[in-house]
Formats: C-alpha cells, structure tokens, sequence
C-alpha cells in the first residue's frame, strides 16, 4: 500500500498541507517565492537522503552542481558536526550558528529547485504541530497568527504520521545532499 511507503507519506503531508490551504487559506501565508523557512539547518531523516537524491538526479548537470557546491561550502563553513554522535547542547549550538544559513536547493526568487522531491519537513512546515492529542504549538511566525486554538488544532500536522527519527537517522540537508552525491558519483 502506498501509504506505508516513504512517499506515501510524502504524499500524505501534501495532500494534508493542500487541504489546510483549501480550509484555511487566511491562516496559511506560505506560497510560491516565500522562503522564510529555507533559512536555517534542521534535521530531515535518512529516508530525505534518497528523496534529495532523487530530485538533483533531475536537474541539469550545471544546476545539480551548483548545489552541491553549495552544500559542500555550507558543510565546510558552518564546521558541521555528525549530529548523530553530537550531544543535544552541541546541535543546538550549531543549529543556533545556522539558523540564517539559507538551503542549498534554494533558487533565486525564493523557490525550491527540488521542490517535488523536498524533505518532509519543508513540506509540513508552516503548519502548527501536534503529537497525538497533544497540541505542540506553532512554528512559522507568519502562519495562524489571527487564528482560533480550534484552528490551529485542526490544522495541526501529527508527528506519529512521521516515521520516528533516532539520533543514527538525523542529517541536514546540505549534509544529505553532499551524501546524495558521492552516493551518485557527482562529487569526486
């Protein structure tokens, strides 16, 4: 069934994104050249590594190397740690140093040059969060701000819909990509 898969729950994200936009369009602002949210290095899931993968095989080869010298740059200049042997202080700290760091994949005009095969965070983010019944809170600070608890609440995208990250599956996505692309033989 399509809905066990990784893309099923791409998919899923989209299709859930896609029906707040649809119910609540006053609440989300996100939209085409907004990038507020590709500022910054968060953990994605190994599962975005083969996803990421996917979206430079894609592009031109011009284009993909590109931004693989950009995460490559990103990688060296921030002193990325392996954040899945790095203490909880030590990622905070970097994600602190990065936090205005913009995305590698991201294009002049503020768009995702590998926006159909983009992490699930970025496909979720923007929408208030929820654990089960417990209602976590919101994210993106120009989201929901007039909106009712009722709303965020019913617009809130449940991290049990995600697989479960351990400390062994956490990456960035410049991490991801440069990953992606010794994996493909695009970086030598």
């Amino acid at each position: 069934m399509a809905e066990d898969t990784y893309r099923g729950i791409l998919s899923r994200a989209d299709a859930f994104f896609k029906d707040v936009a649809r119910s609540q369009p006053g609440n989300l602002q996100c939209g085409r050249g907004c990038s507020l949210c590709c500022h910054g290095l968060f953990e994605i899931g190994g599962a975005d590594v083969a996803v990421i993968a996917d979206g430079l095989a894609k592009l031109h080869h011009a284009r993909r190397s590109m931004i693989i010298r950009r995460a490559v740059r990103i990688v060296a200049e921030s002193r990325h740690p392996n954040l899945r042997e790095c203490s909880p202080i030590e990622k905070e700290e970097f994600f602190d140093r990065t936090a205005s760091t913009p995305c590698p994949n991201l294009g002049e005009g503020g768009h995702c040059m590998i926006y159909e095969d983009r992490p699930l965070v970025c496909r979720t983010f923007g929408l208030p969060l929820r654990d089960g019944a417990r209602y976590i809170g919101d994210v993106c600070e120009l989201n929901f701000t007039a909106a009712s608890q009722h709303e965020r609440e019913s617009a809130a995208w449940d991290l049990q819909w995600e697989d479960e990250l351990g400390p062994e599956d956490e990456f960035t996505i410049p991490e991801a990509i440069v990953l992606a692309a010794r994996m493909r033989g695009w970086l030598r």
